[in-house]
């Protein structure tokens, strides 16, 4: 009985392990600098017009094509820019 317990946490352990290494944080990251372009404008000069939320990269369907996303940015000139954040 132990045996088995003994092997069956050390498969749950490498399929985490491995599940963990094949992680992207794009998400983590697009959120980061949306929030913070938001903050730190807001905080000082006030030249963005507007910064939208991180967006999925999504088929015809709304399948998930990728793990990049993209957060438009407006000035306050109405100026246009999309920042990417995508695996290297």
């Amino acid at each position: 009985m132990m045996d088995e317990f003994k092997t069956m946490a050390e498969i749950t352990n490498k399929a985490f392990e491995q599940a963990t290494s094949l992680m992207a944080y794009c998400d983590y990251i697009a959120e980061l600098i949306s929030k913070e372009m938001k903050a730190e404008d807001d905080k000082y000069m006030r030249l963005l017009g507007s910064v939208s939320r991180p967006q999925y990269d999504l088929g015809p369907q709304g399948q998930f094509q990728s793990t990049k996303k993209t957060i438009n940015v407006e000035d306050r000139y109405g100026k246009k820019y999309k920042i990417t954040v995508e695996e290297a």
